[in-house]
């Protein structure tokens, strides 16, 4: 009987980050060996000031007779923005961002406890979006003359195409941080990149007013031996 020899050859690395590409020969049987990918992350981020802002108002009326409620509400709304157009000169856009209508109770702080029906309550939330940040101020002002009740919140913001702008210049800087950073580490090690393999956009990005925008990315790079 003839013996037979089964001989079991197997690859491995010291370093997983660092997969040898070469071809080997066995036997007459070519072995080929996935490139070298090495991931870097990479980083870039901007200082950036707000191009716009939204001023959310609240207007509150309490009446007997929900028709009158609603009447009033109705022109303090009307009055406000008519005068926030007139003495604002920037883009704006004003829309209602939530209405209500609901009855107001009152409950008795002694006993014997009992509820008393007390007319309706109107809410209405209106939101004010300037081009123009230097007005907020004067909206406010305009707003509370004209006997809107509450300022619910003032957001600043960069209008969708800055954003786009912005998000594109940094992602070319992050991918340029990544690619330096894989250079300086690889020369150490006598390899040098080849190519960009892959390239992951890490969606961490924010901004607000007088703030930074930031952007994060993850490159995979085909990496060599420097003498090949």
């Amino acid at each position: 009987m003839k013996a037979i020899l089964v001989l079991s050859i197997t690859l491995m690395t010291l370093n997983s980050q660092f997969i040898k590409t070469s071809t080997l020969n066995l036997c007459d049987a070519n072995i080929y060996l996935r490139p070298d990918i090495y991931y870097v992350q990479g980083s870039a981020t901007t200082n950036i000031e707000p191009t716009q802002a939204v001023v959310t108002l609240e207007v509150e009326v309490k009446e007997e007779k929900a028709q009158n409620a609603l009447q009033q509400a109705a022109s303090i709304a009307d009055d406000a923005i008519k005068a926030i157009k007139e003495n604002c000169k920037g883009e704006l856009k004003i829309q209602t961002a939530d209405f209500t209508i609901s009855p107001h109770k009152e409950y008795s702080q002694n006993q014997p406890y009992y509820v008393t029906f007390s007319g309706f309550i109107v809410i209405n939330r209106i939101t004010v979006e300037t081009l123009n940040i230097s007005d907020v101020g004067k909206i406010i002002d305009i707003a509370v003359k004209h006997k809107v009740n509450k300022v619910n919140g003032i957001q600043f913001d960069v209008s969708k195409e800055e954003k786009k702008r912005l998000k594109d210049v940094l992602v070319e800087q992050a991918i340029e941080d990544a690619k330096h950073t894989a250079n300086v580490v690889l020369k150490e090690l006598n390899m040098r990149v080849e190519s960009v393999k892959s390239v992951q956009i890490l969606e961490n990005y924010g901004y607000g007013i007088n703030t930074q925008m930031d952007q994060q990315v993850s490159v995979g790079f085909v990496i060599n031996h420097i003498d090949q």
